[in-house]
């Protein structure tokens, strides 16, 4: 699915995956920046290799192989006073809002109607009038919209209580897409088969599950720290 090498600025990084995967870092640890590089909105210093499903993408290409969910996406909408049908079906044109000169296919149409029914979202409500976790799910329709090879979520997760976040944890699972997952929380990494462990800007360890003592050397913490909020 992905191999990669590249450096930029802290990061040296060296991966390769064939199916979905998740990496887990610390605030800091260069996540965000890694997932930047993996879908083409920042090309490195010095890249060495970059290859999705076993060719090198052009730009148009990454666009239409990645759907991205981060927070800055939720930050822009959470004022913005449009409609949910708006902000999913602008997604086909790379844009955030719809524009007067826009114009969308019958089948544009449809499918946006399809996902946002999917995702029991409803068309007229006005976006900045959305809970978070309804906001979470115009964001991952948005990115779903086009069809995506690979959904990369962002600490897609952020804000949500516990129920809340198991639910949204669980219609990611059930989503038929390869996916990559960003986050700092290792809770939310036991459904992927690959879990990269990122820590300054490089790869502390690649591995199939997190154990307690990966934890407390990625993060820095004691084993008093880990009991308080691990047990």
């Amino acid at each position: 699915m992905l191999k990669l090498k590249f450096k930029h600025l802290f990061l040296d990084i060296e991966l390769e995956a064939e199916d979905s995967f998740a990496i887990l870092g610390p605030n800091g640890s260069g996540k965000s920046l890694l997932l930047s590089v993996i879908t083409h909105e920042l090309y490195p210093q010095k890249l060495f290799k970059r290859e999705v499903f076993g060719k090198t993408l052009t730009l148009k290409e990454a666009r239409e192989t990645f759907g991205v969910v981060n927070n800055a996406l939720e930050y822009f909408y959470k004022n913005e006073n449009i409609s949910v049908f708006d902000a999913v079906i602008s997604s086909f044109k790379n844009a955030l809002v719809v524009y007067n000169f826009f114009d969308f296919s019958d089948e544009e149409k449809n499918k946006t109607k399809e996902i946002l029914d999917f995702f029991s979202l409803k068309p007229n409500q006005v976006v900045s009038t959305l809970s978070l976790g309804e906001m979470k799910k115009l964001l991952i329709a948005r990115a779903l919209v086009h069809n995506p090879k690979i959904l990369c979520l962002d600490e897609p997760t952020n804000g949500l209580d516990i129920k809340a976040k198991h639910q949204f944890l669980e219609l990611i699972e059930g989503l038929d897409v390869k996916k990559i997952m960003i986050t700092h929380d290792f809770s939310e990494v036991f459904s992927y088969g690959k879990i990269i462990m990122l820590s300054k800007g490089k790869i502390f360890k690649v591995a199939n599950r997190v154990e307690k003592e990966d934890i407390i050397e990625l993060f820095g913490i004691n084993e008093k720290i880990y009991r308080r909020f691990y047990g």
